[in-house]
């Protein structure tokens, strides 16, 4: 439900991927959320995957 609520506030926001890299198990996204014009976070994913589904994600972001 917040997850909902917090993209239907801001219709124009994206998450743009930067990079994909995946060995075995392991897969790591670094991405860019923009909101607005003016802001933006940067973030990176780092996910362990067993039986073709992710099995644990952690996820950063540069603050």
């Amino acid at each position: 439900m917040f997850w909902q609520r917090f993209f239907a506030d801001a219709p124009d926001a994206r998450f743009d991927w930067e990079e994909v890299f995946a060995c075995g198990d392991r897969a790591m996204v670094r991405w860019v959320y923009h909101w607005s014009a003016e802001g933006h976070v940067r973030g990176v994913d780092i996910m362990r995957v067993r039986d073709g589904k992710v099995a644990e994600k952690l996820s950063y972001v540069k603050g």
